[in-house]
């Protein structure tokens, strides 16, 4: 398994560029319903068993190949990057994309409350909101980073998952968002304009956000 990782991709709206430096973060590239899909889940799940050495279980035979599936299926066709996170030598893990578009006219822009203020590097000033749902009887929660210009938007979605992996892993999405970075074709570099939340506050922890009832 791979010791961090990166990714690229270039489209009408220039370059987004990020990088992770922690374990387990594994690129997924669009290849759901392709020739491709087969050997590049092979080729995964053999690098998992790997790094899992004596921790691998026959089960995971099963269960591993149906994730990594489920991780190319998980790709969304408006993704730049998208990534599956394996936290630790098991079964689980969490999908992680990045897009860069448009809003539509009359799109309801985060208000006071929604979010709070996240100030990334590469970016500029945007809005982290918490993404809370229920998956069978069990409260999940996720988190979308959006950074926006008058002309283009960056956004980050953490797919709801148990409360106590997204605390786990929220230093390493937070590692991720800042190392984002958009460079239009003439090479000029993305900045968002600061979101109009007069009530958040930059000093607040990214959890907090998520556990805000």
């Amino acid at each position: 398994m791979s010791e961090g990782g990166s990714g690229s991709a270039e489209g009408l709206d220039g370059e987004l560029t990020a990088t992770s430096f922690a374990p387990g973060w594994m690129p997924v590239p669009a290849l759901a319903g392709t020739d491709a899909a087969q050997p590049w889940i092979a080729q995964n799940a053999k690098a998992l068993r790997e790094a899992w050495g004596d921790r691998w279980e026959p089960v995971h035979d099963r269960l591993v190949p149906a994730l990594l599936q489920a991780a190319l299926d998980h790709r969304r066709p408006e993704d730049a990057l998208a990534f599956q996170v394996w936290p630790t030598d098991a079964p689980v893990c969490i999908f992680v994309h990045a897009a860069v578009g448009t809003f539509p006219d009359g799109t309801r822009m985060p208000q006071p409350g929604d979010g709070i203020l996240c100030d990334a590097e590469g970016l500029g000033l945007g809005v982290q909101l918490p993404i809370a749902e229920e998956v069978g009887g069990v409260q999940t929660l996720g988190a979308q980073f959006v950074f926006a210009s008058a002309t283009r938007a960056v956004s980050v979605v953490v797919e709801p998952t148990l409360p106590e992996l997204i605390g786990i892993l929220m230093p390493q999405i937070h590692g991720f968002v800042q190392s984002l970075r958009l460079t239009a074709p003439d090479g000029t570099a993305f900045r968002a304009d600061p979101p109009a939340l007069r009530e958040a506050d930059p000093a607040e922890t990214w959890i907090d956000s998520l556990t805000a009832t």
